[in-house]
């Protein structure tokens, strides 16, 4: 695939997740009010839910494979890759709770690397400043 196809696919998946998102964002602003505080965290769950789902039907990676980065990095990416971090570890023989572990310390992974990079950057950017 050239390289405007990868990201004309990669804009299209991502933006096919996003209206997704934004269609669990307004039916939970519906059903909960506008000035709920669990509509965010709704919202997350549901689309991570969709995203390990697709996954555990052998769906997602094929989206992956479609729409490259613009399928890894919404949040359902994460909630597929730690459903094949779970459903690998098991594989492999691991014990449900080994395997249960092996996702969240991805989950862990990611949310630390993520938090400590935008830590650095906001004191760069404060110090630039």
């Amino acid at each position: 695939m050239t390289a405007i196809k990868q990201t004309a696919a990669a804009f299209l998946v991502g933006g096919l997740i996003a209206v997704v998102g934004q269609v669990f964002l307004n039916l939970y602003t519906m059903v909960l009010g506008p000035g709920s505080m669990f509509i965010s965290a709704a919202t997350l769950v549901s689309v991570g839910l969709v995203g390990a789902v697709l996954f555990v039907l052998h769906l997602y990676p094929k989206i992956e494979k479609f729409g490259g980065f613009g399928a890894i990095m919404p949040f359902s990416g994460l909630a597929a890759a730690v459903g094949g971090t779970i459903v690998g570890a098991k594989q492999e023989g691991a014990s449900t709770g080994k395997a249960i572990k092996a996702g969240v310390m991805l989950v862990v992974y990611v949310v630390g690397i993520g938090t400590v990079l935008s830590a650095i950057i906001g004191v760069i950017a404060f110090i630039v400043k």
